[in-house]
C-alpha cells in the first residue's frame, strides 16, 4: 500500500498581511527527519531559467535584423550606383630637360596618365598628397605630384605630370645609364600613389588609395624630345 498521509492543517490568522519575501508552504508535509522543501524554491528558478532564455531570443533576433537591414542596404547601393574601380595607365613620356655632368643627374619628365572614371552615378574627388616618381636600377632620379580635381562621371582624364629631380649617381649606375642609352632600350618604373575619394550625390566615401606601378622601356632620353615607349607592363591596384 502507498504511503498515508496525515490530514494537514494551517492556521491562517484573519488579518494576514506579509512584506518582502513571501513565506514559503509545504506541500505533502513533511516525515518526521525529513527535511521540508519550499514549493517557491522551484517556482523562482523555473521563471528564472525562462526568462534568460527571452533574452537570449531577444538579442538573436535583433542582431538577425541589423544583418537583414545591412544587407538590404548593401544590395540596394550595389544594384542602383553600380559601383565600378577606375582604370588608369601610362600613355606617354617626353624629355623637358636631360643632363648628366659627371656623376650628377638633373631630369625634367612629363608623364601623362590616363585616368578612367566609367561609373554612371558616382565622380572621383582627387585630393591632395598625390605621389609620382621615376627610378633607374632602384635609383630615383625624378619627383612630382598630381593636380587636385572632380573627375565627373563618365569621364576619361589625361593627367599630365611633371617630374623633376637632381640626383648623384654612382658609377656602375651612370656607366649602365650611357651603355642603355647607346642601345636605345633605357628601363624605368614609374610609381603612382593617389588618394581618391568616392563622391554619392551629397555624400562622399572615405580615403581611398590607388597604387600603380609601370615598367617601361623607351628608345631614348633626350631634350625637347618625346621619347617613344618601346615595351610596358602595368599593374596597379585600388584598396577600399
Amino acid at each position: 500500500m502507498g504511503i498515508q498521509y496525515q490530514p494537514y492543517y494551517a492556521h491562517v490568522p484573519d488579518q494576514a498581511h506579509y512584506y518582502g519575501q513571501p513565506q514559503p508552504y509545504y506541500y505533502p508535509p513533511p516525515h518526521p527527519g525529513q527535511k521540508p522543501v519550499p514549493r517557491y524554491h522551484k517556482e523562482q528558478r523555473g521563471s528564472g531559467t525562462k526568462w534568460c532564455l527571452r533574452c537570449v531570443c531577444c538579442c538573436c533576433c535583433c542582431f538577425l535584423l541589423f544583418i537583414l537591414c545591412l544587407v538590404g542596404a548593401m544590395a540596394f547601393f550595389i544594384l542602383y550606383y553600380n559601383p565600378q574601380k577606375p582604370n588608369y595607365d601610362v600613355k606617354e613620356f617626353a624629355v623637358k630637360s636631360f643632363n648628366l655632368n659627371d656623376n650628377t643627374l638633373e631630369t625634367d619628365f612629363k608623364v601623362s596618365v590616363e585616368a578612367d572614371n566609367p561609373n554612371d552615378k558616382i565622380s572621383i574627388l582627387y585630393e591632395k598628397g598625390s605621389m609620382f616618381d621615376v627610378s633607374y636600377q632602384g635609383t630615383r632620379i625624378c619627383s612630382g605630384s598630381g593636380p587636385e580635381f572632380q573627375q565627373p562621371t563618365k569621364n576619361v582624364t589625361m593627367l599630365n605630370i611633371s617630374l623633376e629631380g637632381k640626383n648623384d649617381l654612382n658609377s656602375n649606375v651612370k656607366d649602365s645609364f650611357i651603355e642603355d642609352q647607346k642601345n636605345g632600350k633605357i628601363p624605368l618604373d614609374i610609381h603612382i600613389y593617389v588618394p581618391i575619394k568616392f563622391a554619392l550625390e551629397n555624400s562622399k566615401s572615405k580615403i581611398i588609395d590607388v597604387m600603380m606601378k609601370c615598367y617601361i622601356e623607351v628608345d631614348s632620353l633626350k631634350r625637347d624630345k618625346k621619347s617613344k615607349i618601346l615595351n610596358k607592363i602595368c599593374h596597379y591596384k585600388v584598396n577600399f
